[in-house]
């Protein structure tokens, strides 16, 4: 009898079934805290430029240099998740973000804002991803953490859509931004419900018992992930301009409303959404250097070229190439973090990333708000795509090795077994 071939989408749901429950959990709270942060930071530096009449220079020093000063804390971060475990970390992040939108939308002076922007510097976005992609990590085999990552980035895009959404209804009714971010700190809140009602911990036995500073010794000797991390530092300093100082320069030099610039950031989260899934997995067998490569160039190309064209479909087809570099970047990059690190300090180097991809995202605001003030938002951008072109050339210049290549998605080799909370879980899908 002639067997009936399973269809694509068919075959996407089988395999998308075989990632445990918990994975699941996680990913539905990531959406749910996403959707609460994305209902106010795309409008924070509008409201503190426009509404409390804060300059750009300034703006960006406040939060590039609070987001440098809370590196540090991602230190202790990935040491604490892997001592203690991953579901402490992520209850920090809810809080520390919660204080940040609340305190905004009760805030008149510049230093009420330094005050709630540092703790979330410190507690907030950053320890999120310390304790989430250590749980990822946690809860994945090595040849589908790639995907795993691509998921949770499709639960993040998705809050992208949905929060700004949120926020031009409330926005449309005229209560202002203040209001808006008291609520969005509450809808953040309530990721609380899912950590601590239903997420079981992950954190591997063996991690509790390797003392913090030999962890982080440990990466430090490791030159291969310096170099990654330094390279890396390329298309995220792009990366970190996408809702900080891009909106402002769209305005200066577009003249663009907040009303098109939610419109356009939508465009590119609806990019990002559509786009997450479908490409992480029609590429897991590349190369992960060629990919971070492609993706540093379509961060450079779109935020440098966007301030030189006209406002129209110009505009939203470049941001969509911002989307697709960003699609490639963030879930690869995690992966080759992963594939670095031993189980016993997954933590650690997930720590140890965090502060590499938030110092990337502070220098962004940091240096280019002052470059925007000092060379106007057009050269400023277009030394944006300089660094993600020069990012597109470093990348392949790497060499990391067959192990993390491999390990990473690449295909250097085939994979090998490996314990994970995926096996011990789930039993062993029969024929795949």
């Amino acid at each position: 009898m002639r067997s009936v071939k399973a269809s694509p989408a068919s075959r996407t749901v089988r395999s998308l079934s075989e990632f445990p429950p918990q994975f699941w959990l996680l990913t539905a709270g990531i959406l749910v805290y996403v959707i609460g942060v994305d209902m106010c930071f795309p409008f924070e530096t509008l409201f503190l430029n426009g509404r409390l009449h804060i300059s750009m220079t300034v703006v960006g020093l406040l939060l590039g240099i609070t987001g440098l000063a809370g590196l540090p804390f991602q230190v202790l971060g990935g040491a604490f998740a892997d001592r203690f475990g991953r579901r402490g970390v992520l209850v920090l992040a809810v809080c520390g973000s919660a204080v940040l939108y609340v305190g905004l939308g009760l805030s008149h002076t510049l230093a009420e804002v330094v005050v709630v922007v540092s703790i979330e510097a410190a507690f907030g976005w950053a320890m999120f991803l310390t304790g989430s992609n250590a749980m990822i990590a946690d809860l994945t085999v090595a040849h589908r953490r790639a995907e795993a990552f691509g998921l949770s980035r499709t639960a993040i895009n998705v809050g992208m859509i949905v929060g700004p959404l949120i926020a031009l209804a409330f926005l449309g009714r005229g209560p202002g931004f203040r209001p808006l971010f008291v609520v969005g700190g509450a809808v953040c809140l309530s990721f609380l419900v899912v950590i601590l009602g239903g997420l079981r911990e992950t954190k591997p036995a063996a991690a509790g018992h390797s003392p913090a500073a030999a962890g982080f010794g440990h990466i430090l000797r490791d030159r291969r992930f310096l170099a990654f991390c330094a390279v890396a530092l390329l298309p995220l300093y792009g990366f970190g301009q996408v809702v900080s100082t891009f909106p402002v320069a769209l305005q200066q030099t577009l003249g663009i409303t907040a009303g098109q610039w939610a419109r356009l950031l939508l465009a590119y989260a609806i990019g990002l959404s559509v786009l997450q899934f479908p490409v992480v997995r029609l590429t897991r067998a590349w190369n992960p250097l060629v990919l971070l490569s492609a993706a540093s160039a379509l961060i450079g190309v779109g935020l440098g070229l966007t301030p030189l064209l006209p406002w129209g479909w110009p505009s939203v087809a470049l941001v969509l190439l911002v989307s697709l570099g960003v699609v490639l970047l963030i879930p690869v990059a995690s992966t080759v973090v992963a594939a670095f690190a031993p189980p016993e300090l997954r933590g650690r180097y997930m720590g140890a990333w965090t502060i590499v991809y938030l110092g990337g995202y502070a220098l962004g605001p940091l240096c280019g708000g002052f470059a925007m003030d000092a060379l106007g938002s057009k050269r400023a951008f277009l030394v944006v795509g300089a660094l993600g072109l020069a990012g597109a050339v470093c990348f392949p210049l790497l060499r990391l090795g067959h192990d993390v290549v491999g390990n990473a998605g690449g295909p250097s080799r085939r994979q090998p077994p490996e314990t994970s909370l995926e096996t011990t879980l789930k039993p062993p899908v029969v024929g795949s």
